[in-house]
């Protein structure tokens, strides 16, 4: 579940199938652990709507500050953007990072969790105009573009989010 219209597209791109959103204002424990980060949201949204409900989220874990910003990423975003994440990692003197993306569903008795984790660095300026959030400073290893710079359908097929949805597909089959 997402009120993200740019996530939405991404998941139908990468699943084939189009979920059903909703805009719930949805009270987020604040945790560096993803996946209770999902299983609160999973609990609040199914209690919410009464549903079966599928819901993601994605973590930017930074090496040079153990992990964090982690799913806290959204707030930092907000509050500094992608220069924060470029200051951060100047401040550190550490590059690497890794993109977490948790996808699970809760059918208010069974839990099915699946993730997909991209390491990279981040990119010391900004570059590329596609994408959202942190696309314009994440470059996955192996690549020298960041995910902004990629068209959709090749960062699709190399990114955490496909990867995660991909494997959620695959549980659900």
């Amino acid at each position: 579940m997402t009120s993200s219209p740019h996530k939405a597209a991404e998941i139908a791109a990468i699943t084939g199938v189009t979920f059903m959103t909703a805009a719930l204002d949805l009270p987020e424990i604040q945790s560096l652990d993803l996946r209770e980060v999902l299983h609160h949201k999973a609990r609040e949204a199914y209690g919410r709507l009464g549903r079966p409900v599928v819901v993601e989220d994605v973590s930017l874990e930074l090496a040079g500050l153990n992990g964090f910003p982690g799913p806290l990423v959204k707030w930092l975003l907000k509050a500094a953007g992608p220069q924060g994440l470029i200051a951060l990692c100047r401040g550190a003197g550490e590059w690497r990072a890794r993109a977490v993306c948790g996808v699970l569903g809760w059918d208010g008795v069974h839990e099915t969790w699946a993730e997909g984790i991209v390491e990279g660095v981040i990119a010391p300026k900004p570059r590329g105009a596609s994408g959202f959030g942190w696309d314009p400073v994440f470059m996955p290893e192996g690549h020298d573009r960041t995910f902004a710079q990629m068209a959709a359908q090749e960062k699709d097929a190399i990114s955490h989010r496909g990867a995660a949805w991909r494997r959620f597909k695959e549980l659900l089959a």
